[in-house]
């Protein structure tokens, strides 16, 4: 009897043991292919909404940063200029969400929609990142200016 005849046993089980092993490396390396790709995606979907609502701020000035927004609002512009800052925020759950260091660039860029987001009508955020950022922007923000109302 050669060795091959006596060890085949044992030369299976390593060889069904390898497989194994082998597999379910695979579906790792798929998984970290599949979440790394998935956050690639997110980055770029967040990138492509705050390039969005750049060329939006370019285009409409008058939304981007108004003499008095309380008046626009309440304007036949009112629904636009809502939906621009609804834009704006939703830029901010898209880049918040994928990327750190964005906070201080959006308290800057709600800066000009002061008595707006501080009023009734304004939403509220989405996620946990741009909800904490909303409340931090309406606790220093809105006492100092009436909002619309």
């Amino acid at each position: 009897m050669s060795w091959l005849s006596r060890h085949a046993a044992s030369i299976e089980a390593l060889a069904a043991m390898a497989t194994a092993a082998l597999a379910l490396a695979a579906l790792i390396g798929v998984k970290i292919q599949l979440d790394e790709a998935d956050r690639l995606q997110r980055q770029q979907s967040a990138r492509e909404a705050f390039r969005a609502h750049l060329a939006l701020a370019a285009t409409l000035p008058d939304f981007a940063a108004p003499a008095d927004e309380c008046a626009l609002l309440h304007s036949d512009r009112g629904g636009a200029y809502s939906a621009f800052v609804d834009h704006l925020l939703y830029s901010a759950e898209q880049m918040l969400s994928v990327s750190e260091g964005w906070e201080t660039s959006f308290l800057d860029l709600f800066e000009p929609h002061r008595a707006y987001l501080c009023s009734d009508e304004s939403q509220g955020g989405e996620t946990e990142e741009t909800a904490a950022l909303l409340a931090r922007f309406r606790a220093s923000a809105c006492a100092e200016i009436p909002a619309c109302d």
